[in-house]
């Protein structure tokens, strides 16, 4: 394969990152900041291609490798605003791949002229947790039924689980619609009380008399992580809560920010320090508001804050619950940009899906909280 290496100063073409610090644009929530970027390989006939984004510490993307296939069709012109989106096609036009860090998503989408160019087994890697061993999953997506390219296979390499982290495989869902046919799935991962989310999804598009366009690339292929930064240890004894533990959040001015609190033997719970860069932070630092089953701290100069909250269940059990926000409020200047900016030709079509795909996890996955 001929490999293609593109950093900060190849983007400088498109946007000049060098001249503003990389924390000005922290992209995304730490969840999704430490898997360090995304691996997919598309299986194609003869001619694989594949690319690997590379993220820093903020969820900025800051590297994009291209295995571009035997052949060598990739074109080498690179587009994006360089910090939360990349995007590369081949020379003739027939497939686009655009890759997103926002938020609490990481998200890669390949758009195809044809079905063929979807079809295939494929693969998807990441360091899901953070712990410098990255998950694979495999996917098939094949001619179905339906007549339309449909996911008809998932397999998570059981090898790259590391210890006390699991995968559940969903069930495949394929629906027709008016204009569209889409074949879905979910991977949902969860180690130590974080859950993360992979959702693979097939879409081919119909042609109608209502486009606005040729729909030259009808069949996209998409694969999106999810994650916040939220632990929840449910059903849990109080006795295997109890002791002495530790937050830490990235700030967006570079620095370590990290509270200590206690889980006493009663069900209470007690602040015990808060630091920035190991040194103990001055009262101007934070607000500390109590709750009444925990805390919340909020450091000044920043939106970052987390929340501590212990409760008791009805069946006896308790459930830990530590919710934050860090990296993922750097960019909010950013974001108002973007909105009027708006160059996702998929944006318009994506808002129409968001809320079905958000009903959907509310019912199947563990829980967690809509993107703000």
């Amino acid at each position: 394969m001929h490999r293609r290496r593109y950093g900060a100063t190849l983007l400088a073409a498109v946007v000049i990152v060098g001249m503003l610090p990389a924390v000005a644009f922290g992209a995304t929530t730490e969840a999704i900041a430490e898997t360090g970027g995304t691996s997919l390989t598309l299986g194609l006939p003869g001619s694989p291609i594949g690319f690997d984004v590379t993220l820093d510490e903020f969820g900025n993307i800051v590297e994009l490798a291209i295995d571009e296939g035997a052949d060598g069709t990739v074109d080498q012109t690179v587009a994006g605003d360089g910090e939360h989106r990349i995007r590369f096609a081949s020379e003739d036009g027939s497939m686009v791949v655009d890759v997103k860090a926002k938020k609490s998503k990481l998200t890669t989408k390949v758009k195809a002229a044809d079905a063929g160019s979807v079809l295939g087994t494929h693969r998807w890697s990441a360091d899901v947790f953070g712990t410098g061993t990255p998950t694979i999953v495999d996917f098939t997506v094949a001619v179905g039924a339906s007549g339309q390219p449909e996911l008809v296979e998932i397999l998570v390499d059981e090898d790259t689980l590391v210890d006390g982290m699991t995968a559940t495989v969903g069930a495949i869902d394929n629906e027709t619609k008016e204009d569209e046919f889409e074949s879905k799935a979910r991977v949902t991962f969860f180690r130590d009380g974080y859950t993360k989310t992979l959702k693979i999804e097939v879409e081919t598009h119909f042609a109608t008399d209502d486009d606005d366009d040729d729909r030259d690339l009808p069949v996209t292929l998409k694969t999106e992580l999810k994650g916040k930064d939220e632990q929840k240890l449910e059903n849990q004894d109080l006795a295997s809560l109890v002791g002495v533990r530790r937050w830490t959040g990235l700030l967006c001015d570079g620095s370590t920010a990290g509270v200590d609190y206690e889980i006493t033997a009663d069900g209470d719970v007690m602040l015990l320090s808060v630091d920035v860069d190991g040194t103990a932070a001055g009262a101007d630092a934070y607000t500390l508001k109590d709750k009444e089953h925990g805390f919340e701290i909020r450091f000044a100069g920043t939106d970052a804050k987390v929340k501590v909250e212990l409760k008791q269940a009805d069946d006896g059990t308790w459930k830990l619950k530590v919710k934050s926000k860090t990296t993922e409020t750097c960019d909010d200047d950013d974001d108002d940009h973007d909105k009027k900016k708006n160059d996702d030709d998929d944006d318009d079509h994506d808002k129409k899906k968001k809320k079905d795909d958000d009903d959907h996890e509310k019912k199947d996955d563990d829980g967690h909280d809509d993107d703000d």
